[in-house]
């Protein structure tokens, strides 16, 4: 092989040599009209069955798709291995940098392969639940001079966690194939925002139905992706239906907008019913999604004068809301026949709670169980059971029980560094 007509030097076997590449390179099409025209060693590409090859990451089915192997490449450098695969790019006759180039699928990714099979276990309803806790439906409308109308419209799904739950967050990106995922400080954030792949997330929100408040928001944001997808957007008649729906969803129009249309009367909520919430269809998968993402597994210990040992021990299974869902939390009871939703007025909050040893022994861990929480909250619910199964053999009464219950509890929840 030969760089700019020269022979390489130094030769040094790459360690990837007949390995499978873990990117995909252009086609020989593009590689034609991009203008290839240094020496480029030997790439072969064979047609094959995605599911019987060896290690991709990918997470399509019955997929035709290229496999690419590089033979014998050798290099002096290991930054030459773009070039052995694509030419240099100050040769191209048409100029395309390497960073930009198109992968045939936004389906594959960089999750290891045992990651990606993991995410084909998430339930669907698991999803819902866990999006009804921790997603987020926006729609962005920014002042711009870049288009006709002078305003740009992005519909945004986003759910954003803390760092410990980054692998859970993969599982929901690889569950639905689209999507990116972007970190800042502590945080990490999920984000859909292409109209193609907001589809494909209407489409499963659609059959697999929000049942928290979050439904309405949902409502009024596919109303406006139908909108976009009509390219409504790009006609003041259409940006002023999507302003009107915006002005419905979550905390309504920003002081931007309203100064900007003042106008803009805000569309109808859709609503549901009390007694259509109180009677609302509960999958248990959306139960666990659910308390994945809003649930809380608790020890509490309090300075009591009644015990042997002064001290009280509670167990606690929660889960916290705003007040507008306490009408639907109540259906909680319901699903669990156990039980009890307490009101904080002043807080505008409203609690689920199961207290009863009796019942999260037989009720709630045996769910939780069989349906395993697919996040970091699974490490509190394991360190939970522990906690029950010390109260179940009244070991919580001794000072050796209860020392045992303290260390569960500094390491659960808040107090969990990983």
């Amino acid at each position: 092989a030969k760089r700019l007509g020269k022979p390489l030097q130094y030769w040094v076997l790459w360690p990837n040599s007949r390995d499978l590449l873990k990117l995909l390179v252009p086609s020989c099409s593009w590689k034609i009209i991009s203008g290839w025209t240094n020496h480029s060693c030997m790439v072969t590409s064979q047609k094959m069955i995605e599911r019987e090859m060896e290690y991709r990451g990918s997470k399509s089915d019955n997929l035709s798709v290229k496999e690419q192997r590089v033979d014998g490449h050798r290099c002096v450098n290991l930054t030459y291995l773009r070039y052995a695969l694509m030419g240099f790019e100050r040769n191209y006759q048409i100029r395309i940098p390497s960073n930009q180039i198109n992968t045939l699928r936004r389906s594959y990714s960089s999750i290891s392969t045992n990651l990606c099979n993991l995410s084909y276990n998430l339930n669907p309803w698991f999803v819902t639940g866990f999006s009804d806790g921790e997603s987020n439906f926006t729609v962005r409308i920014t002042n711009s001079n870049s288009v006709k109308i002078g305003w740009i419209v992005q519909p945004v799904f986003q759910i954003g966690l803390h760092k410990k739950d980054l692998k859970l967050l993969e599982k929901i990106k690889a569950f639905w194939g689209v999507g990116e995922i972007y970190f800042k400080e502590e945080s990490c954030n999920y984000m859909v925002q292409s109209l193609k792949d907001l589809n494909v997330i209407v489409n499963h929100f659609e059959k697999y139905s929000l049942l928290t408040k979050k439904l309405e928001d949902f409502k009024l944001f596919a109303q406006i992706v139908t909108l976009v997808n009509q390219k409504e957007h790009l006609t003041i008649t259409g940006l002023h239906k999507i302003i009107s729906l915006k002005a419905s969803m979550n905390l309504g129009l920003p002081k931007s907008l309203k100064t900007a249309f003042p106008d803009i009367t805000p569309a109808i909520r859709p609503k549901r019913s009390d007694e259509n919430l109180l009677n609302s269809n509960i999958d248990p998968n959306w139960m666990v999604g659910f308390t994945e993402g809003e649930g809380c597994f608790s020890v509490r210990i309090t300075k009591s004068s009644t015990t042997k040992t002064g001290w009280q021990v509670q167990l606690r299974y929660n889960i916290t809301q705003h007040s507008i869902d306490k009408v639907f939390m109540n259906s909680l009871v319901k699903f669990w026949g156990c039980g009890k939703v307490f009101l904080r007025f002043r807080e505008n909050k409203v609690d689920f709670q199961i207290l009863k040893l009796k019942d999260l022994s037989e009720i709630i861990i045996p769910l939780f169980k069989s349906m395993p929480l697919q996040g970091a909250k699974s490490k509190d619910f394991a360190d939970f059971c522990k906690a029950v199964d010390i109260m179940k053999v009244k070991a919580h009464l001794t000072n050796e029980g209860l020392d045992q219950l303290r260390k569960l509890k500094m390491g659960m929840n808040r107090g969990r560094e990983s």
